[in-house]
């Protein structure tokens, strides 16, 4: 789609247009998914979290200011969106029991990480409890800062490290597993 069309479309869906909100929902449902994903911890909570996301947007839409800035700006509404759902649904799920045992046992090494597809990553980082997986994929892949993480998740910003902690270690016992894994199945 050029920017041409995604302005017309842009201008269209700012006035109401069904036909032109579902086309936009179509080109950018993969986005929406994408972000999404990182967050849910199942397909489901990721389609949840993306309607959600498009419901936002299209409410906000007439705030969106420049046609070149458009997807950065739906970016940041599904990962809001992510944020909502996990303080709607699973701010108050226990973060994760027993993993003070796990601390120092497996060091990461970029091998480890080379040896594993992104389908596999996306599912470690599934695997995690919800507020650790919020917290590891706001500081990791969004670069929140630890601060803004605790503002967004209305949390204390110790608890923000140490869920961040408890991501690392449990992905690094995720990593060391399927690496046990693959090395008896060779």
């Amino acid at each position: 789609m050029t920017l041409e069309e995604l302005e017309t479309l842009l201008d269209s869906c700012k006035n109401g247009n069904r036909l032109s909100q579902k086309r936009l929902y179509q080109q950018f449902f993969s986005l929406g998914m994408s972000v999404s994903m990182r967050y849910a911890h199942n397909r489901e909570e990721a389609e949840e979290m993306c309607q959600d996301g498009f419901v936002k947007a299209f409410s906000k839409i007439k705030d969106c200011v420049g046609v070149s800035s458009f997807k950065g700006w739906l970016r940041q509404i599904f990962v809001r969106s992510a944020i909502d759902y996990y303080r709607k649904y699973c701010k108050s799920q226990p973060i994760l029991d027993g993993l003070e045992q796990a601390e120092g046992v497996f060091t990461e090494s970029a091998t480890a990480l080379d040896n594993i597809s992104i389908d596999e990553k996306l599912r470690l980082v599934q695997a995690l409890p919800p507020a650790c997986r919020i917290a590891f994929n706001l500081y990791a892949v969004e670069g929140f800062t630890t601060t803004e993480i605790a503002e967004s998740l209305h949390i204390a910003e110790g608890t923000v490290r140490s869920n961040l902690a408890k991501a690392r270690l449990k992905l690094q016992v995720m990593i060391q597993t399927a690496e046990k894994i693959n090395a008896t199945a060779i």
